[in-house]
C-alpha cells in the first residue's frame, strides 16, 4: 500500500508540474501580446485611428482655404512645331488676398503675353500628358510670379484644354 501511495505520488505530481509550466508560458505570451499591443498604441494608435479629430478638421480647412482666382480669357495658340494644329488652353491665377485682385486686373496684358510666351514654346504631346501639364503649370507660375508682390500669388490652374 505504501508504493501504491508512492505511484501515485509520483504520477499526480507530473501532471501538475507540466500544468504549470504551460500556465506559466501561457501567462508569458499573454502579457507579452498585451505589452507589445499597448506599445503599438501608443507610438501608432493616433495614426491608426486617423489622429486627433479636432487636428484632422483643422488641417482639413486650412487645405480648403482658397484665395481670390482671376480667370483669364482663354488663349488660342500654335502649337510648336506643327502650324496646323491650335490648342485652346484656359487658365486662371488664384491669389493671396483681395487686395491682389486689382492689382492682377491692371496686369492681365503683361500676365498674358507671359503665358502666351511658355504656351507657345510647347509640342503638342505636353498639352496631353498629366506630367507635362503639371510642368506647364510650374512654368506658368514661376513666369508670373515675378509680377506679384511677396506671397500674392498662390497658384496657376488650367482650367481647361482643347486641341485641334
Amino acid at each position: 500500500m505504501a508504493e501504491e501511495q508512492a505511484l501515485e505520488v509520483r504520477v499526480d505530481n507530473v501532471p501538475a508540474k507540466k500544468t504549470r509550466g504551460v500556465l506559466k508560458i501561457l501567462v508569458i505570451v499573454v502579457l507579452v501580446v498585451v505589452v507589445a499591443g499597448g506599445a503599438g498604441y501608443y507610438f501608432f494608435g493616433k495614426t491608426l485611428m486617423g489622429g486627433n479629430k479636432a487636428t484632422v478638421s483643422q488641417n482639413h480647412e486650412k487645405k480648403k482655404e482658397v484665395g481670390p482666382i482671376v480667370a483669364l480669357e482663354p488663349f488660342i495658340i500654335n502649337v510648336s512645331g506643327n502650324a496646323s494644329r491650335f490648342v485652346k488652353i484656359s487658365v486662371a491665377v488664384e491669389l493671396g488676398n483681395e487686395k491682389g485682385v486689382e492689382h492682377t486686373k491692371k496686369m492681365i496684358p503683361v500676365i498674358r503675353d507671359t503665358m502666351l510666351t511658355v504656351l507657345g514654346s510647347k509640342a503638342p504631346e505636353i498639352f496631353m500628358d498629366v506630367s507635362g501639364r503639371a510642368t506647364m503649370k510650374k512654368e506658368l507660375f514661376d513666369g508670373i510670379s515675378g509680377l506679384f508682390k511677396g506671397s500674392d500669388l498662390k497658384g496657376v490652374y488650367i482650367t481647361d484644354i482643347i486641341m485641334q
